[in-house]
C-alpha cells in the first residue's frame, strides 16, 4: 500500500540504528501498532499459521472459506483506502510548500516568541525587560505558575501558594527561564486530540523533554558554548511530526468526505459504506513522518526569524546531514540526544534491546562513558537549579 511515498517503513534496512528510528515512529503513533510491526519484522507472526495447521480438516476448511471472504472485503477496502491517501498525499505536499500555513495554522507563532527567545538567550537580560515581552502569553504565566508552586520550587507541605507574575519569575531566576520557557511553548503547541493515535500527544512530548536534556547534558560534557541553545533546538526538532499529525487528520476528514459524496452522486452504495468506515491510518502517518517530518520542523522554525539564538541553522544541519557528517556540532548533539532518546523511550517497553544499543553507540559515536552518565540521567524534568 501506499506506493507514492519515497521511502517507507515497510520491510527491513541494512542499517541498525535506521530500523530503530523506524520502530521509535511506529511507537510514537501507537503501542500496538510498534509491537505488531516488530513482531512481523521478527517473523512471530508465524503462531497464527500454526494455530490454523492445528484446526481439523473440516474446521480449516470452515475457516479458509470465511477467510477468503474477508480478505475479499479487506482487499476492496484497502483500493479505496489506497485511492483516498493517494489524494490526501498530493494534498499534504502542496501545504507543507506553504510554510507561512503550517506556521499560521499548524504551529502558530505566538507573538513576541521571537523576541522572548532572543531576549532570554542575553546574559544581561533583566527581569523586567522580559517581563514585559511576556505580557499576554497565557501559555507562559499558567507554565511558570504551575512550576513555582511545585518542587523543586516549593515545599509541598507549606500552604503558600504563588500566584504572582513578576514574584514568580523573580523566584525562578532568568537561567531557568531559558530552560523552561522553551517547554512551556512546546506544550501549548502539543495537540488537544489526536483520535485514534492516542498516546501522539504524550510520547511526543517526552521524547522532546528527553531529547532536550540529553543534548543540553551532552553540550556541556563538550563544553560547547551555548548548551542552553543545545536544549531549544531538541525541545522543538519535534515540530514537524506534530504539524504532520495535525495536518493528517484535518486532510483525512476532508477528502474522506468528499469521497463519500461522490460515491452517494454516483449512486455507488458498496463504496460508500466502504469509505465512512475508513479510520485515519497508522502506516501512512508513519511514512509522511519518515519523510517530511524533519524537514518541516525546519521550515517552521525557520519562519521564526530568530535574531540571536540560531535554531533554524542548526535544524537544517541536523535535516541535511543524513547522518553521516554534520556542519554544526550543535547538530551532531541533537542527533545523538535524539537517538539515545529514542532507545531509552523504546527499551522501556520492550521494543529494543542492548544489542541495538550497541549499533547506536556505534553510528552515533556515543562512547562507553557518556552512555553511562546519560543512563542516570532523569529525562523528566530540566536541569533546573533552585535559587537560594
Amino acid at each position: 500500500m501506499f506506493h507514492f511515498f519515497e521511502g517507507t517503513t515497510e520491510g527491513g534496512s541494512n542499517d541498525p540504528a535506521l530500523r530503530l528510528e523506524k520502530r521509535f515512529i511506529n511507537y510514537l503513533i501507537s503501542f500496538p501498532f510498534a509491537r505488531k510491526a516488530r513482531s512481523k519484522a521478527d517473523g512471530t507472526d508465524q503462531e497464527d499459521k500454526e494455530q490454523l495447521r492445528e484446526l481439523l480438516e473440516v474446521e480449516r476448511l470452515n475457516y479458509e472459506e470465511r477467510d477468503r471472504k474477508v480478505q475479499a472485503q479487506q482487499r476492496y477496502a484497502d483500493r479505496i483506502s489506497d485511492e483516498l491517501h493517494e489524494e490526501i498525499y498530493h494534498r499534504a505536499l502542496k501545504t507543507i510548500e506553504d510554510g507561512e500555513y503550517i506556521r499560521e495554522r499548524l504551529i502558530p507563532l505566538p507573538e513576541n516568541l521571537p523576541e522572548l527567545l532572543d531576549t532570554l538567550s542575553l546574559k544581561a537580560a533583566s527581569m523586567r525587560r522580559v517581563e514585559s515581552v511576556v505580557q499576554g502569553m497565557d501559555w507562559f504565566h499558567k507554565g511558570l505558575i504551575r512550576t513555582v508552586n511545585q518542587p523543586p520550587f516549593i515545599d509541598r507541605n507549606k500552604q503558600v501558594k504563588i500566584d504572582n507574575l513578576r514574584v514568580a519569575m523573580s523566584f525562578v531566576g532568568t537561567e531557568n527561564l531559558r530552560l523552561l520557557a522553551p517547554a512551556y511553548i512546546m506544550q501549548n503547541w502539543l495537540p488537544p486530540e489526536t483520535q485514534p493515535f492516542t498516546l501522539f500527544r504524550r510520547k511526543v512530548w517526552e521524547h522532546s523533554l528527553g531529547t532536550a536534556i540529553v543534548a543540553h547534558n551532552i553540550a556541556i560534557e563538550r563544553k560547547l558554548r551555548d548548551p542552553v541553545l543545545a536544549y531549544t533546538i531538541g525541545m522543538f526538532h519535534e515540530l514537524g511530526k506534530i504539524a504532520l499529525t495535525k495536518l493528517y487528520l484535518r486532510l483525512f476528514d476532508e477528502v474522506q468526505r468528499e469521497f463519500a459524496m461522490e460515491s452517494v452522486n454516483d449512486n455507488s452504495p458498496e463504496r460508500h459504506n466502504t469509505i465512512i468506515k475508513l479510520a485515519p491510518d497508522e502506516r501512512f502517518l508513519r511514512d509522511l513522518m519518515l519523510e517530511k517530518d524533519k524537514e518541516v520542523s525546519y521550515l517552521v522554525v525557520e519562519g521564526w526569524e530568530l535574531e540571536r539564538v540560531p535554531v533554524s541553522k542548526h535544524l537544517l544541519a541536523f535535516t541535511q546531514s543524513k547522518g553521516k557528517e554534520y556542519e554544526s556540532e550543535y547538530a551532531e548533539v541533537l542527533a545523538q540526544a535524539n537517538a539515545y532518546c529514542e532507545f531509552r523511550m523504546l527499551r522501556e517497553v520492550g521494543l529494543a534491546t542492548l544489542e541495538d544499543s550497541k549499533h547506536l553507540l556505534k553510528k552515533y559515536f556515543i562512547n562507553a562513558e557518556t552512555l553511562a552518565r546519560l543512563n542516570n540521567l532523569s529525562l523528566k524534568r530540566p536541569s533546573i537549579v533552585v535559587p537560594d
